[in-house]
């Protein structure tokens, strides 16, 4: 672990340093808490442990600013102190503190409390990957692995606002797979899980920007957000894609768009004065309608 030592006195510091190389960790120290604080903005601290009586902000308060000023990186801090009476510990957990040391402070003493520490820490780390990857599995499709309806939503509503804000147009594709069923009818609907991921890949590869999104909206049909693009920008895109389907040229002999797996899309944006992000979406899917209607395997555009 990286731990900070914040004390005002260097010889404290420097055998409170030893004991933690002793443990095979590393010391980082800081004379005050503003030097603490600059040290915790760099990140990659995994404990502190502070004197409490320091000149300027004393171990209680500079627990109250970290505590504050790092409401989502939690990390144990635990306090050094001269003072052992009950009522002083008890100010010491109220200011965000996780325990307490009585100076001198025994090396045997702090080498089980930074082992303590380090466990609990630990158990943090998993925890927030854990969490990491359920938040990751809860906003991606199972079967293609892209951006769910639920994470379109939050993301369109995201960029919507930031379209708002600064003024910038936002595009919206729609697109369906042409002739689905008639593939899964032909093909089997194992085959059929294939074709899908396959689309989506490609999908995928046409977006050139990390915030882009290609999210999967219901069974073949999907969804692509376009921030800070216009019209001609989304419809360049669309070209694109039935250019590489072309190119890819998955067999699909049932269907009455060509011989390959093909798409039918719908393009509109923010140019179109749409009210809301469902708005948006809605004259996007009205304009898929009448590519279909147009012979499918290709795209339109909405229009008033």
């Amino acid at each position: 672990m990286n731990i900070l030592v914040v004390d005002d006195d260097r010889f404290i510091r420097e055998i409170i340093s030893a004991v933690i190389q002793d443990a095979n960790h590393t010391p980082i120290t800081a004379s005050q808490g503003d030097e603490a604080l600059a040290a915790l903005d760099k990140g990659g601290i995994d404990l502190v442990l502070t004197d409490v009586e320091m000149p300027g902000l004393n171990g209680f308060d500079l627990t109250r600013e970290i505590r504050n000023r790092f409401p989502n990186d939690w990390f144990p801090i635990i306090f050094l102190s001269g003072q052992s009476d009950e009522k002083h510990y008890e100010e010491g957990i109220d200011a965000g503190g996780d325990d307490y040391l009585t100076k001198p402070v025994s090396p045997i003493v702090l080498k089980a409390k930074i082992l303590a520490m380090e466990r609990i820490a630990n158990m943090k780390k998993a925890l927030d990957a854990a969490n990491s990857r359920l938040e990751k599995l809860s906003s991606q499709d199972p079967l293609t692995k892209i951006s769910n309806r639920r994470d379109l939503e939050t993301n369109l509503l995201k960029e919507w606002k930031r379209n708002k804000r600064e003024q910038l147009e936002l595009a919206a594709i729609m697109l369906d797979i042409d002739f689905f069923k008639t593939y899964n009818d032909h093909y089997g609907h194992q085959q059929g899980d294939e074709c899908l991921k396959a689309v989506a890949k490609l999908l995928k590869g046409e977006l050139n920007r990390s915030h882009d999104l290609l999210a999967r909206y219901g069974g073949e049909e999907f969804v692509i957000i376009l921030p800070d693009t216009d019209i001609e920008g989304a419809e360049k895109i669309a070209s694109n894609i039935v250019a590489s389907l072309a190119t890819k040229a998955i067999p699909h002999v049932k269907s009455q768009a060509a011989e390959h797996v093909t798409v039918s899309m719908g393009i509109s944006s923010t140019a179109n004065n749409a009210e809301t992000p469902s708005a948006l979406l809605k004259q996007a899917d009205q304009a898929l309608y009448k590519a279909k209607d147009s012979g499918r395997n290709r795209s339109c555009t909405f229009s008033d």
